[in-house]
């Protein structure tokens, strides 16, 4: 990973922020270093970039220094989006568990929460021929009815969130909902890309799915196409008990989008002093694999500046065990992983190591989109 990434500016904690922001908008990936040094150096937040980013991002950090007005809010609010979560939730019991999750994490992020709610059109269900037939459906008043049932379940929801907030004391974190028809993978998807939350919060029913079934699932869909990083929280996992995650177990699998991914967990996890603990599992581990882990411990305790970390290879004949096994016997809190595009063969009869855990695993797992580019 050597010369793989570069320092685009030192600036202060702020100014950063608002560049790292910036770049995201161009889709340019950046991190920030330094952030636990703030108060010894008032000046010293470091923008790193990816190395063939680097002219791009060199003109971006240039419009930078002069923005100003429309511009400067635009940075400003994109940089906000971090601080916001979507939660989807259709009323079940494995959406209300995550939502409480959402508000827990949301409490240390000091973060909003919108709830989202895709309800069913039924003007587009399977009974819509029936009109033609001589059946007289009243689509107009079903429609209705549904929408004042989603919505009247859609406020109790919220109100027991603020609930919570006001019991706990809670501070600085704001309880939004809103509700849409359609699809609910589509819909969700778009909502993203008009609100631009920084995490999307989502249930799953965990094993209660098996074989090709789970695989259909909206959870898993969201995670192949979401642009944003995912937690999805299993319907086991009771979230009225939550506790900080200090364990957090990233596998990782030697791909450049890990690099990045780490970056991105190291600031999720700060607020909650979390240790990371970086894996690599395989059939059989060689030379390569031992330099390449130990890049990645070089980037994260030299470059992140994040020394709670602890990194390892495991060799195993079942990686999925393997990677079970260690969760069951370190007490993981949560299972870190990137998601990589496949082709819609794959992604149905060769379902990823990824998609295999979201309905195996018993505590949450927060998945980080990326590109299915090798380390070289």
């Amino acid at each position: 990973m050597k010369n793989k990434t570069i320092m685009l500016a030192t600036l202060t904690y702020m100014r950063a922020q608002m560049l790292s922001a910036l770049l995201e908008q161009k889709g340019i990936k950046s991190f920030m270093t330094n952030i636990n040094r703030i108060k010894e150096s008032p000046g010293g937040v470091n923008v790193i970039v990816r190395e063939n980013d680097l002219e791009m991002a060199s003109k971006v950090f240039e419009d930078f220094k002069y923005a100003y007005g429309e511009k400067k809010q635009q940075a400003v609010a994109h940089m906000k989006s971090i601080r916001k979560i979507l939660v989807p939730v259709d009323f079940t019991e494995h959406a209300e568990n995550a939502a409480f999750y959402a508000l827990q994490i949301a409490d240390r992020l000091k973060a909003d929460i919108m709830l989202l709610n895709v309800y069913f059109d039924p003007t587009q269900s399977a009974y819509a021929p029936l009109e033609t037939l001589g059946y007289s459906v009243n689509f107009d008043k079903i429609e209705r009815d549904v929408e004042q049932e989603e919505e009247a379940q859609l406020i109790a929801l919220t109100e027991k969130l603020k609930a919570r907030l006001k019991a706990n004391s809670i501070r600085g974190v704001t309880v939004y909902h809103d509700f849409i028809k359609g699809s609910a993978t589509e819909q969700i998807l778009a909502y993203c890309t008009n609100y631009h939350p920084g995490l999307l919060v989502m249930g799953t029913r965990g094993k209660e799915l098996e074989g090709l079934r789970s695989f259909g699932s909206v959870t898993a869909k969201i995670i192949e196409k979401a642009k944003i990083p995912v937690l999805a929280v299993p319907k086991g996992y009771n979230a009225q008990n939550f506790e900080i995650p200090k364990r957090i177990l990233y596998a990782t699998d030697f791909r450049m989008a890990d690099y990045w991914a780490l970056s991105k967990l190291a600031s999720f996890v700060k607020p909650f002093g979390s240790k990371i603990y970086c894996v690599h599992v395989d059939n059989e581990i060689d030379k390569q694999q031992e330099v390449l882990m130990h890049n990645i411990r070089e980037f994260v305790t030299d470059t992140l500046q994040l020394h709670n970390l602890e990194c390892g290879l495991l060799e195993t004949v079942d990686i999925q065990l393997g990677i079970e096994d260690f969760i069951k016997e370190r007490e993981m809190d949560v299972l870190a992983m990137t998601t990589h595009s496949r082709n819609l063969f794959n992604s149905i009869f060769k379902p990823s190591l990824t998609k295999k855990f979201l309905f195996l695993t018993d505590i949450p797992l927060l998945v980080f989109h990326a590109s299915p580019e090798k380390i070289k």
